[in-house]
């Protein structure tokens, strides 16, 4: 699992780049973990380079969502298309999460 976090005025941009399965779990949970302990609460991910994600990814989201609004945070994202757009709007995932078309929209929903 390649990413870089970006951090923009009081959020954070995490762009992922390439697929995210199975055996990105614990990778992708240590970030969950990275981006609370630094303060890092109002987060945004980058999925615009990401053509496949499984159901384990998709339930660390929703792990990562919780624990960040626990802490008066979220979870948003924007970029989805295709093959996981099509995963989130049948698990009516898309209801749970905020999906954004655009970078800006994403930043903004935070302002």
């Amino acid at each position: 699992m390649d990413y870089i976090i970006e951090d923009v005025g009081t959020v954070s941009i995490v762009r992922f780049d390439g697929d995210l399965g199975g055996g990105d779990d614990a990778d992708l949970k240590h970030l969950f973990v990275l981006l609370r302990q630094q303060g890092k609460t109002n987060v945004v991910a980058d999925m615009t380079k990401v053509g496949f994600m499984d159901s384990t990814v998709i339930g660390l989201f929703v792990w990562g969502m919780k624990n960040l609004r626990e802490v008066g945070g979220d979870w948003r994202m924007f970029g989805i298309s295709g093959a996981v757009l099509k995963i989130f709007e049948i698990t009516h995932l898309d209801r749970a999460f905020q999906i954004f078309h655009s970078e800006s929209e994403a930043l903004e929903s935070f302002a």
